[in-house]
């Protein structure tokens, strides 16, 4: 979890994922988010989820309850467009009540498109 060169919050999910490593992505993901809004800007974020490994029921739950509760502006995920991984993401996405702040793409490209516009 980092700050890219865009000003975006990147995020590199790899490997199977936990409540635990989920809990610890989120606390780096809202101290990013609380810089950079203390800086006047946007928070964007960039899920990477293209190395993602298995995702246990209580990450998914994890997952759904930091998207509900972050301050961002904006979130996009980008998977390996896989139908599961896109069908989870969908669910996630109609789980929070943030379906204009939040997307699923299958290109990194056109991900970090959409957060800069």
């Amino acid at each position: 979890v980092y700050i890219n060169p865009n000003q975006i919050i990147e995020v590199h999910v790899v490997g199977d994922q936990t409540q635990a490593s989920v809990a610890a992505m989120g606390n780096e993901i809202e101290a990013l988010i609380t810089q950079v809004k203390s800086e006047g800007k946007r928070a964007l974020i960039l899920d990477n989820l293209t190395q993602m490994g298995s995702v246990e029921q209580a990450a998914r739950n994890a997952v759904v309850d930091l998207a509900k509760k972050l301050p961002y502006d904006k979130l996009a995920m980008v998977g390996k467009g896989g139908g599961l991984l896109r069908l989870g993401a969908n669910l996630i996405l109609r789980a929070t009540g943030k379906g204009g702040r939040v997307h699923y793409f299958d290109d990194m490209s056109k991900a970090q498109q959409w957060l800069a516009s």
